[in-house]
């Protein structure tokens, strides 16, 4: 289960374990052809991933560790509804980091509070919101 929380180790990375685990989301994406990554993230949705990010939890002693990305590829698996492209992907993955870094409505409250069912619900909130400001976004510019 731990492995499922780190994102398979993406979440030992040393600097940035968030923005490694968002980047394990892009193959899936584009290996599932948006299908998959949409069921991927449904599962996080229905609480699944949240024993793996509790037993990681437990493990490290944090209420937050850095080391869960689990949340971080759900999230940005649920921000992927969108046409592949260099640009759409680049703008949807800084969108979610936006999103994921500085906590904004939803993710903020979910954020705020404690255990791992919030831990992982802040980043498929964060995606929600990345999801919108893109869709938002290409809508302005036509």
């Amino acid at each position: 289960m731990r492995a499922v929380a780190t994102g398979f180790g993406a979440g030992r990375f040393p600097a940035v374990p968030g923005t490694a685990g968002s980047l394990v989301a892009l193959p899936l994406w584009y290996w599932s052809d948006g299908g998959g990554c949409v069921i991927f993230s449904s599962c996080a949705r229905t609480p699944r991933f949240v024993p793996a990010a509790r037993e990681e939890m437990a493990a490290t002693g944090s209420p937050d560790p850095g080391s869960v990305v689990i949340d971080e590829i759900a999230g940005c698996c649920l921000r992927h509804r969108n046409p592949w492209g260099v640009r759409p992907v680049l703008l949807l993955f800084l969108l979610f980091r936006l999103f994921d870094v500085f906590k904004f409505g939803p993710a903020a409250w979910l954020d705020a509070r404690r255990g791992a069912l919030y831990v992982v619900a802040d980043d498929l909130a964060a995606g929600v919101c990345a999801g919108l400001a893109y869709r938002g976004i290409t809508w302005l510019i036509g």
